[in-house]
């Protein structure tokens, strides 16, 4: 159950994040505003600055997300859940029964249990949140001696309709997500599949590379002493007996890096989360230049619209291969819609900070609509100008720069650019 529960919370907080500055900016705006509505334009029975304020301090950190230290990042599930048990079912109650059940604050607690279901996403966790904060704001109440049989008869008089929101609002988000579930269940069951057909001839590949590793250097030192004893044999240039020699590590490393391309596209139609045992240290523009050698341009015109301008290199703690696939989906990403819109380019950049150090990747095609914009690193989101494809692209490069304990942003304007920055903890001091 407390396994359950802890998924739940880690689902909430992870789909909800970006939302997390605009429901800071919400509490922030909207406590201290009703409380000169409700005190001083339209008075109630009852009204408390200092339960405002505490639920104003409880958003601004959420407001501030985007610059929580990377340390904290992992906080922010416990802080999420906090800041709506306190806002949310606790305030509302309470401030329900102080008012003696008037109808404001019915409706407001109403308002208030229809954001709690949209927020949390998991039934389960919308009830225990609900039925906890209630229980809190019923405790306060009651240690104030306001409670009598009247007020307790008009509370299960309208608790019946509390009920209803919270079961049908969470009713419609597990179909929601079972929805979602199945679509992402079914990406993988078909990357799986492909994923089997793909890895049974690479496997005989890689057996006879290593037949080739073990026996061809042996075949062209050989093919060296003939042709010094002048034997009968086809004459090879030495240019090209280096390269023999060379040539089946080279398949084997190529072999390797389709198997573990294969991997990352597993990952990503899971969107599961990613393992960090294998991290490390790598050079950023080591990467960058990697992923620009390894991307298959569709033509020598198209490499050229990707300018590599360098910048402050730095070093970060993750995996090549995965930030290569994020550049990949970048890249791609962009060289759409660049050609689909008939102009533009690309510029990548790197640049060090006192607080985190940056990889800017920016195009100057089409741009992102505004209404596209705070989706693009949704699940299954796709527009016409970004992530042509699943919709899995975008939410897989989160995922990955997640576990990096650092950010993806993306900042358009439509006509002029479209920027991606992607944000890495510094370097422990050693």
């Amino acid at each position: 159950m407390l396994a359950r529960l802890q998924k739940s919370v880690e689902y909430s907080a992870h789909h909800a994040r970006h939302n997390a500055r605009m429901v800071g900016w919400l509490g922030i705006i909207t406590f201290p505003t009703y409380y000169f509505v409700w005190h001083y334009f339209f008075p109630q029975p009852y009204e408390n600055f200092t339960l405002r304020a505490v639920g104003m301090a409880l958003c601004i950190p959420l407001f501030f997300y985007q610059q929580w230290p990377a340390r904290l990042v992992g906080q922010v599930y416990w802080h999420w859940m906090a800041a709506l048990l306190y806002t949310l079912p606790f305030f509302f109650t309470y401030m329900l029964l102080r008012n003696d059940l008037n109808l404001v604050w019915s409706m407001s607690t109403l308002a208030a249990l229809f954001l709690l279901v949209i927020a949390v996403n998991d039934w389960l966790l919308v009830i225990l949140l609900y039925i906890t904060g209630s229980l809190l704001a019923w405790v306060c109440f009651a240690i104030g001696g306001d409670v009598d049989a009247e007020v307790v008869a008009r509370y299960l008089q309208q608790l019946p309709i509390y009920i209803f929101v919270v079961v049908a609002g969470g009713t419609f988000n597990h179909s929601s997500n079972m929805l979602k579930e199945e679509r992402l269940n079914a990406h993988a069951a078909v990357g799986r599949n492909i994923a089997h057909e793909l890895r049974t001839p690479l496997a005989g590949m890689k057996g006879a590379t290593d037949g080739l590793i073990r026996f061809l250097p042996d075949l062209v030192n050989a093919q060296r002493l003939a042709e010094a004893a002048n034997l009968p044999v086809r004459r090879i240039r030495a240019g090209h007996l280096d390269q023999l020699s060379d040539v089946a590590r080279s398949i084997r490393d190529e072999i390797d890096y389709a198997n573990t391309i294969i991997d990352m596209l597993l990952l990503s139609a899971e969107q599961s989360s990613i393992k960090t045992d294998n991290f490390t240290f790598y050079g950023m523009h080591d990467t960058v230049r990697h992923a620009l050698e390894r991307f298959p341009f569709n033509s020598s015109r198209d490499r050229a619209l990707v300018n590599w301008e360098g910048g402050e290199d730095f070093r970060y703690f993750g995996s090549n291969l995965l930030m290569t696939h994020v550049l990949f989906n970048l890249i791609k990403n962009a060289l759409h819609s660049i050609n689909q819109a008939g102009r533009g380019e690309i510029m990548v950049r790197t640049a060090t900070g006192p607080q985190y150090n940056t990889l800017t990747f920016m195009d100057t095609g089409p741009g992102i609509a505004p209404e596209a914009l705070k989706h693009i690193f949704d699940y299954f989101y796709t527009s016409n100008t970004v992530d042509q494809g699943n919709g899995l692209g975008l939410s897989f490069c989160k995922l990955v720069m997640e576990s990096l304990g650092g950010r993806i942003a993306c900042e358009s304007v439509q006509g002029q650019f479209t920027l991606f920055e992607m944000r890495f903890p510094k370097e422990p001091a050693t």
